[in-house]
């Protein structure tokens, strides 16, 4: 009898210890679909394993269930910041802002000095639409000892949103500086560089670099790519623009492109002015093999509102000895225009198409051929 005894207490103790790991371990693990499972043994659970199943909720977004398990860890003893704080994050997503707000206070007052807790705070603000309110608590927690990095970043976003360009361009290069590698506001920051030094200071060297170290770090996010051919054929960069398009051609031909570039097989590549006016240059993803396939569009917008206004096009002809290989185009409602102004070889100087286009729009070159 004292042998079975002792038998059932080794098993119990084990099925406790096993128990025990296993929550431990798949929280280590970051499997939270099977560590939510444990949900149905909330009462075996002390606070720390209620916690973690709970936090399984919460990255699996079942808000609702994580606030639920993170209440049951805190009332077992579990109360603690972190548990305040992923149960803030928690009613922020369920729109409970002022119950949000009461459980981050309580993660402050746990841990005063916690920049992730304060930059949590200014996130509650920023979901409710109060940007300024959001901004001090942004800029408070960048006064905290940097630990996070990432409220640097949310500074210089809430500027950009202003509209001061200049003092959110600062305060990026100061969030590249500050947020870690590892955050994905890093490399969100580094594009928000390169937008700006685009756009606004046209230093179009700047906005190279800050795309290139970017797509660096994240090869696979190819909507980045066009940014930065776009900023090396600014700063008549071209060879480099060609070698990142080849890159997006072996990307296009592996199907590892967003869908819409899939779908138009094209990406812009560089864009001007004329007159105040803006162009687009787009480029085919695929090479030109049959007549009439077109290996550029450039869209002129108008003044108002940006939408189109004129198409032209470069499109492959019949190459006679010596003669155009790919001819200047536009493309109207009702009919093709064909220019005379066209290229012997495969290789389109950017600079020169864009010379042809403007010279069409100041009448100096006029179509020879139309057709419907």
């Amino acid at each position: 009898m004292k042998k079975e005894l002792l038998f059932l207490f080794y098993i119990l103790f084990y099925a406790t210890i096993y128990g025990q790991n296993s929550i431990a371990e798949l929280y280590r693990n970051e499997d939270y679909e099977s560590l939510s499972k444990f949900e149905d043994k909330d009462s075996s659970l002390n606070g720390e394993e209620l916690y973690m199943v709970g936090y399984a909720f919460y990255r699996l977004e079942q808000d609702e269930k994580a606030v639920e398990l993170f209440d049951k860890a805190i009332a077992k003893g579990f109360d603690n910041g972190i548990t305040h704080h992923y149960k803030s994050i928690s009613l922020t997503y369920l729109k409970k802002y002022e119950e949000a707000a009461k459980e981050i206070d309580i993660a402050l007052q746990k841990e005063p000095n916690n920049q992730e807790y304060m930059n949590q705070k200014g996130l509650i603000y920023k979901s409710m639409g109060l940007d300024d309110k959001a901004l001090d608590y942004f800029e408070e927690a960048t006064r905290y000892p940097n630990t996070y990095g990432e409220p640097f970043f949310w500074v210089a976003y809430l500027y950009h949103g202003k509209q001061d360009f200049e003092k959110a361009l600062k305060q990026y290069y100061l969030a590249a500086e500050k947020v870690p590698k590892h955050n994905r506001y890093y490399v969100a920051t580094l594009q928000s560089i390169g937008q700006l030094e685009y756009s606004y200071t046209q230093n179009y060297q700047k906005s190279a670099l800050a795309y290139t170290e970017a797509i660096a770090l994240r090869p696979k996010d190819y909507k980045w790519y066009p940014k930065l051919i776009k900023s090396y054929n600014a700063a008549k960069e071209y060879e480099k623009a060609d070698q990142i398009f080849e890159v997006l051609k072996t990307a296009y031909a592996n199907k590892e492109l967003p869908e819409d570039e899939l779908n138009i097989k094209m990406v812009s590549i560089d864009e001007f002015e004329w007159k105040k006016q803006k162009l687009n240059i787009f480029k085919s993803l695929e090479d030109p093999k049959k007549v009439l396939d077109i290996s550029y569009k450039v869209y002129l917008l108008n003044k108002v509102d940006e939408n189109i206004e004129r198409v032209f096009t470069v499109e492959k002809t019949i190459q006679t000895q010596g003669g155009t290989k790919h001819l200047l185009c536009e493309q109207k409602t009702d009919s093709h225009l064909t220019y005379p102004y066209g290229w012997k070889t495969d290789k389109i100087s950017l600079e020169d198409l864009k010379k042809a286009i403007v010279l069409i729009l100041e009448n100096q070159i006029k179509p020879t051929a139309s057709s419907n």
